[in-house]
């Protein structure tokens, strides 16, 4: 098979959760980035595999917010304890909530392989309108749900809404509308200070130094209080980015030892932060899974993309996926708060796996219908008026 220099861009993810679309590009001439003895970049393949690992890390993080909470959290939801409503399921569904950490690594690889060719002016496009569009109208929804459906664990401070239509709200000091937002300010830096590469022109070397000086950034920062510096580089997940940068090197040129070595690097802080005692992201005293099980999930998740990143996973071309993809950051945003509205109001009426199920598969056709509705022609139109506008700084006419 006849080798080319050209690459489709799969999916602008997103954060938190770092669902994406499925949208279709080809590099142009220009940007070819050679590699001495490397293999040239692959041909014009979907990885459809993204898209289906997508939705599934999506869906992982639904079932652990419906059935794998913290205990008294669930007991709010369902108004009784878990271990009367999900005694045995309920340890298990708790790993959902590592989807986000695969969201992360799958960002890594896609806003790599999106942001390669494109000028600084269509990465930032391509970023406002894929986070966006569907982030306000989760808000929308959300506050909504919120302010006129009764529930027990409303905030309906309007100030909270303001801040976070900015997506800025974790800098500023201000509570998430809806707590699966936590995952959208580490995408939001990630853009950022990617920007600068992108704005250099990407290149294999400059990414991997990238990645270098991030790593190095997101293991000093924290050890030197600098909380400015922590707030930008974000050291739980800063690991899971620079592997999926790295995973997407290996995808488009070949692998190599430094390249796994950002990999391996990027492993073991990543466990390092995840199983730390103390500022970690798992509250021991509530929930203890084993060193071992926590160990397994992580290297499961970079093996899979590893395994895409080697090819291995190009057979896979199924349309439904695709599909599937699309849904992930609409399912992402908005099943929270309309779910666990519907659980606490339904749970003494429906038995409590029928109810997760009925839940789940609404919000997968409301998603759908958001996206392919509401969330496309919003971003497209949004994505023109973009394009036509003057991004230069120099003074506009005056009106005469």
């Amino acid at each position: 098979m006849t080798q080319t220099d050209r690459i489709t861009v799969v999916g602008e993810a997103q954060g938190g959760s770092g669902p994406g679309s499925g949208a279709e590009a080809s590099l142009p001439e220009a940007a070819r980035v050679p590699v001495a003895a490397g293999k040239p970049v692959r041909g014009s393949n979907r990885l459809a595999a993204l898209d289906g690992l997508r939705f599934l890390a999506a869906l992982a993080v639904v079932l652990y917010h419906f059935v794998g909470q913290k205990p008294k959290t669930m007991e709010v939801f369902w108004g009784q304890p878990y271990t009367e409503v999900f005694p045995d399921a309920h340890g298990y569904f708790a790993y959902g909530q590592f989807g986000v950490d695969l969201f992360f690594l799958i960002s890594g690889f896609v806003i790599c392989m999106s942001a390669w060719g494109r000028t600084p002016r269509d990465f930032f496009i391509s970023r406002v309108t894929r986070l966006y569009p569907m982030y306000w109208v989760a808000i929308a929804v959300s506050a909504c749900v919120l302010f006129f459906v009764s529930n027990p664990f409303a905030d309906r401070d309007p100030r909270i809404i303001f801040a976070n239509l900015t997506m800025l709200q974790r800098p500023l000091g201000v509570a998430n509308l809806d707590a699966v937002y936590w995952t959208l300010w580490p995408e939001l830096c990630f853009y950022l200070t990617f920007s600068v590469v992108v704005w250099k022109g990407l290149t294999y070397q400059r990414v991997v130094i990238f990645a270098g000086l991030w790593t190095v950034a997101a293991v000093l920062a924290p050890a030197v209080d600098l909380p400015l510096l922590t707030l930008l580089v974000n050291p739980q997940s800063a690991p899971y980015f620079i592997a999926g940068m790295a995973f997407y090197l290996m995808y488009r040129f070949r692998p190599t030892p430094l390249l796994w070595g950002v990999v391996a690097m990027s492993w073991l802080l990543a466990l390092h932060f995840l199983l730390a005692p103390h500022g970690g992201r798992i509250k021991w005293d509530i929930w203890s899974p084993s060193y071992s099980s926590l160990v397994i999930v992580t290297t499961v998740f970079f093996a899979l993309i590893a395994a895409i990143a080697l090819g291995w996973s190009s057979r896979i071309r199924w349309r439904w996926l695709t599909v599937a993809g699309t849904l992930t950051f609409p399912l992402y945003l908005l099943h929270d708060i309309i779910g666990i509205t519907l659980l606490h109001r339904y749970a003494d009426r429906v038995d409590p796996w029928v109810l997760v199920g009925s839940i789940t598969a609404g919000l997968v056709v409301l998603s759908y219908v958001v996206q392919r509705f509401v969330e496309r022609p919003v971003a497209v139109a949004t994505r023109r008026w973009l394009k036509s506008a003057d991004f230069g700084w120099k003074q506009p006419a005056r009106r005469r």
